[in-house]
């Protein structure tokens, strides 16, 4: 999709678009867009016009969008992470760790707005850089020297997050301890738009020890299953000197090009049924094999988040002709809720 293209496009209205997308009456989908919408309301769009996709639902991936949310849900399942606390514009700007520290924005990607502070001289400029980007922030223990080691698992038949791929080391140094914006992705010089992403300053499969990599394997899964994750998912995790992990945030994003991060991951297996394409054509059927025909009537809200309606219990025969009047108008407020559910689903 160049610039010509997009400019050659028709444009549509939000109802002629949502239209147009139900028309298609797609099989599944295969999510490109990795902005926040693309990440959360977009996926909850396939849902509601019944259309699968590959990858996690759309609220383990609105939840994955929060740094410090994500940090506290899979520290409660049990993953190793580094201490931290969330400063908020107008309300909580100070701290009392210690440096070094690192200031991440929440609700951030591609190390946009991270610095590393080493001393509290530099803790406003930090800061004031991180709350451009977000009201809330995140601050952490620094973890040096570090290693930073990206973990991927892809789910079995039965949803369980089985297959560890062969994990990747991002190589850093002490003039560069972290990743930044240049590392990750490469931008038009001109107009200063991404357009790739970059390349170089890494291994696959990385040079871990068993300890290391069981201790990884294990918060992986973890992490998986804590934050709702389907299909697959891509975790970060720090190393110390001494060989402990923090976790540092959730990817659960991938667009299965020849150069993605999962494709390049798998390639490096052994089993041949996790090359590309064939891991690609296999997280698709099961996609596929999640499409349900949409019928609001089936669908109506009961009492609780997930109750589906019950079939009507039969009455007896000697029911009286007030009971039968009650049924009448019991059953036109079933039909009336079930026209609103189903307007109110459009």
């Amino acid at each position: 999709l160049d610039e010509k293209s997009r400019r050659a496009a028709p444009r549509l209205s939000h109802a002629a678009g949502l239209k147009k997308l139900a028309e298609l009456e797609a099989d599944v989908c295969v999510p490109h867009m990795f902005c926040y919408p693309g990440m959360t309301s977009y996926r909850g769009l396939m849902d509601v016009l019944g259309v699968p996709f590959v990858g996690c639902p759309v609220d383990a991936m609105s939840l994955s969008t929060n740094k410090a949310q994500t940090k506290a849900v899979v520290a409660a399942a049990g993953v190793p992470v580094a201490p931290g606390e969330v400063l908020r514009r107008g309300e909580q700007e100070t701290t009392t760790m210690e440096p070094p520290f690192i200031l991440k924005p929440c609700c951030e990607d591609n190390s946009m707005g991270i610095t590393v502070v080493h001393n509290m001289n530099e803790f406003q400029s930090a800061l004031a850089e991180a709350f451009q980007f977000d009201s809330e922030v995140l601050i952490e223990k620094f973890i040096p020297p570090g290693r930073e080691i990206r973990m991927a698992v892809v789910e079995n038949e039965d949803g369980e997050p089985e297959t560890i791929l062969p994990c990747v080391e991002y190589f850093l140094s002490k003039d560069q301890p972290i990743r930044t914006s240049d590392d990750k992705i490469t931008t038009d010089p001109k107009t200063g738009l991404p357009v790739g992403l970059a390349s170089g300053g890494r291994q696959c499969p990385a040079d871990i020890d068993p300890v290391l990599q069981k201790k990884m394997e294990e918060a992986t899964r973890k992490a998986h299953k804590a934050l709702g994750c389907r299909d697959y998912s891509l975790f970060d995790f720090r190393v110390d000197e001494a060989g402990e992990i923090y976790f540092l945030e959730a990817c659960l994003y991938c667009s299965f090009s020849p150069k993605s991060v999962i494709v390049s991951m798998a390639n490096q297996a052994a089993d041949p049924s996790l090359q590309h394409p064939q891991l690609f054509h296999t997280l698709i059927n099961r996609a596929a094999a999640r499409k349900q025909v949409y019928d609001p009537l089936q669908v109506m809200q009961q009492f609780g988040m997930k109750a589906q309606p019950q079939p009507p219990r039969a009455q007896p025969a000697q029911e009286s002709d007030h009971h039968q009047n009650n049924n009448v108008v019991g059953t036109a407020r079933v039909a009336l809720g079930r026209v609103l559910s189903s307007a109110t689903a459009v």
